[in-house]
This record gives C-alpha cells, sequence and structure tokens, in this order.
C-alpha cells in the first residue's frame, strides 16, 4: 500500500524502549522499596502489579492520546500508527501491548493448583517462551517493515513523526521470520518431550517437589539433580526454595524450621542413592512485579549423613 511515512530504525526504536524501560524501573524500584514486605508475600502475582502498570503506559501513551509515543518515543521521534499514518485508538494500543507483553510477564509462571511437571503448565511454557523468542526475532529479521508480531496482528507501524515528502510503496512482508519462528518452535516441542521422556531420575524426584511445594510459606520450589565431578557420578541434589517472608539468619541456616522440613521430605523419599550424596538446600525470598525486583538467597551443602544428624538435633 502506498503511503509517505518513514519506518523507525532498529536501533532507534531500541533506544526508545530502553527509556521506557529506565522510567518503568525507577517507578518499580519506588515501589518496591515502598510495599517489599507485601510484594515479597505475593509471590508470583506481584508481577501482576507490574504488569498492570506497562499496560496502561504503553496502551495510553501509544495511542492517540498521545499522539502514538511513550516518552522515549517521543525523545527518539518516532511514534505508533497505522499503514496511513494515523495514530491508533485506546483499545488497538491495548491490544497491541497486551501481545507484546504477555509472553515476558507470564514466563515462568505457574498456574496456580497445577504440577509445573504437568502436560498443561509444559504447554503454556512452549508457547509464552517462543511467543517472546518470536517477538524478537521478526524484530530482528523484518528488516523490510520493522514490524514485530504485535505490530503484524494488529497491522501497526513504528515509524518516525515527520513524513515523506514523496509517497512510496510499503514493502511486503519475507517469509524468513516464520520459517525461523516455527523451526524453533519445532525444535522446542521435540527437546521437550525427549527430554521429560528419558529424564527418569528427574521423573523420580516428582514426588519430593510435590511436597515440599505443599509446605508452609513456601511458593515456589526447583528439585534438580546433577553429577559432581561427572566423572565421579557423584550426585548432588539441589532444592531451591522461595518462601513468602523475608529470609535473614542469624544462626545457622540448617536449623530453620523450613529447611529442615525440607531435607526430612527429601531424606525420608529414598530418592537418593547413598548417604553419601550431596544436598543442596537454596532459600530465599524477595519479589519480582516485573520492572523491578529484589531476591535475597542462602544455601548450605552437605552430604546425606550429616543431613541426618542435623535432623536428630
Amino acid at each position: 500500500m502506498k503511503n509517505n511515512l518513514f519506518l523507525s530504525g532498529f536501533w532507534t526504536r531500541i533506544w526508545a524502549l530502553l527509556i521506557d524501560s529506565l522510567i518503568l524501573g525507577i517507578l518499580g524500584f519506588i515501589l518496591g522499596f515502598t510495599f517489599e514486605n507485601i510484594f515479597i508475600s505475593m509471590g508470583e502475582s506481584a508481577k501482576f502489579i507490574g504488569w498492570i502498570i506497562s499496560l496502561t503506559y504503553f496502551s495510553i501513551l501509544n495511542s492517540k492520546i498521545n499522539n502514538g509515543q511513550t516518552l522515549g518515543k517521543k525523545f527518539m521521534k518516532i511514534q505508533v500508527t497505522d499503514i496511513e499514518g494515523k495514530t491508533i485508538d485506546l483499545k488497538t494500543s491495548f491490544i497491541r501491548t497486551l501481545i507484546l507483553t504477555t509472553p515476558f510477564f507470564l514466563n515462568g509462571f505457574k498456574i496456580p493448583g497445577s504440577d509445573a511437571f504437568s502436560v498443561i503448565n509444559i504447554i503454556q511454557s512452549i508457547i509464552i517462551f517462543t511467543s517472546g523468542i518470536g517477538i524478537i526475532i521478526f524484530y530482528v529479521f523484518n528488516k523490510e517493515t520493522r514490524q514485530s508480531l504485535h505490530d503484524i496482528l494488529m497491522k501497526t507501524y513504528v515509524v518516525r513523526d515527520h513524513r515523506n515528502t514523496s509517497v512510496t510503496m510499503m514493502p511486503p512482508l519475507k517469509k524468513l521470520p516464520f520459517y525461523i519462528t516455527g523451526g524453533l518452535l519445532s525444535l522446542i516441542i521435540i527437546t521437550s518431550v525427549y527430554n521429560f521422556n528419558s529424564n527418569s531420575e528427574i521423573k523420580e524426584l516428582i514426588p519430593v517437589y510435590e511436597k515440599i511445594s505443599q509446605q508452609d510459606h513456601v511458593l515456589r520450589t526447583t528439585v534438580s539433580m546433577n553429577y559432581f565431578p561427572p566423572e565421579n557420578q557423584k550426585p548432588v541434589y539441589t532444592i531451591s526454595i522461595r518462601t513468602d517472608q523475608k529470609q535473614e539468619f542469624n544462626g545457622k541456616m540448617e536449623n530453620d524450621p523450613v529447611v529442615k522440613e525440607t531435607v526430612e521430605t527429601f531424606i525420608t523419599s529414598n530418592v537418593y542413592k547413598t548417604d553419601q550424596s550431596i544436598l543442596n538446600i537454596v532459600i530465599g525470598s524477595g519479589f519480582d512485579i516485573g520492572i523491578a525486583r529484589k531476591y535475597y538467597s542462602y544455601n548450605v551443602v552437605k552430604p546425606i549423613y550429616q543431613w541426618k544428624e542435623v535432623l536428630k538435633k
């Protein structure tokens, strides 16, 4: 279609996003400093705070209400428009922003009440991860129109805020980004299915993960197993716990009730190979509101036989 638009350059748009991210980050830092304990207790739900702020910021400012310009875009002299160079309405801007932000704010989010290893969570992770990567791929490789997924779906463009004196034809969208994103999605699906079906040792840890996840004050749990050093095949089990309370250990961390309950759950499960196996407990707290985050983390490493001595005390 013919138009008189100058498409925004690659780095111009990147700098505008960095400026907007800095503005939101400063706001997030202030909120985090003020409401830290509240955000910690909210767990993963705290991300919705930053998501709502980001949706409001980008939806309103990228619409006709502010001439299609966030503060970053205004500084870099670019704006969001349709193919005719007209700024978009608030509804279109909101949906555009929703498509853009959803993969990044929901990345790693676990559906409440569901198992992290369930099929629905695996599918959710694949879709969200691929969507986020796809947005980046389209922006990098779609050099013709510089549209990413959210722009393509909403038929919008990021252009300079001044117009060409002559009318030109908008170049067609190439298929390369579609092929790259589709290939990446196929690779992720194949890898996920293979890892899930072949790693029997990880499957054995699923009951342990489920029990620890149900403990009081535990918001998020990860359980993993590696060999260290690899040539000795000595198993090292790592259990990471995120709690809903700010952690500050003044004494021995192994005496903490949450830590002791976690160790007891692991040992009674009998999933470890020998008493010489290593158990690494990582316990932390903090918040992530999407536009700002802060974490505290502590860990203690002991062989299983030493952990058994701790439990006897």
